[in-house]
């Protein structure tokens, strides 16, 4: 099942439902073509009944599908504007400090998102994590903790920003 998950939308939907439909119309036709109508007609009440039983298991089935895949739909959405959020707080934040250690994590910012969006989704989509995305959330780090000398309100916007980088980290779910 891991294989039908891992292919586009598409591909997915022709392998489960083009096989699954074949079958279904295929299966008249055979029964039709070994059993005439008397010995179909004996059968025809309980047979509804099963039919009927089937259809509603298959309904309630689907519908819990339904659900679970919203609610994982939801939650990638909700994660992806988290991410966003502490990412976009990291931008104003690194205004309090000094220019030359804001230019470090602004770049280091950058580079990750750009990271995220050029390897990180493709290889989710896949159902994996780049290795690129997460070196490039780690110098983020770096670049924040390598500074050594803080002054008054200087190192609680540092505190801040590693707050919010330490968000980002948990939406992507990298630790």
């Amino acid at each position: 099942m891991n294989f039908i998950a891992t292919q586009p939308l598409w591909i997915a939907a022709v392998i489960l439902l083009v096989p699954t439909s074949l079958l279904a119309m295929a299966g008249p036709i055979l029964v039709r073509r070994f059993f005439d109508f008397k010995q179909l007609r004996t059968n025809n009440e309980v047979a509804g009944f099963k039919f009927a039983t089937v259809g509603v298991l298959y309904a309630v089935l689907l519908a819990f599908a339904v659900i679970v895949v919203w609610e994982k739909f939801n939650q990638a959405g909700s994660e992806v504007a988290k991410e966003a959020g502490a990412a976009a707080t990291v931008y104003r934040l690194i205004r309090g400090i000094d220019p030359e250690h804001a230019a470090a994590i602004r770049k280091a910012t950058t580079d990750y998102l750009n990271s995220a969006i050029s390897s990180d989704w493709p290889a989710m989509a896949n159902g994996k994590q780049s290795r690129a995305t997460t070196e490039a959330l780690n110098e983020v780090y770096h670049a924040t903790l390598k500074f050594h000398s803080f002054g008054g309100d200087e190192g609680l916007i540092l505190a801040e920003i590693l707050r919010q980088i330490d968000r980002i980290r948990k939406a992507v779910g990298a630790g």
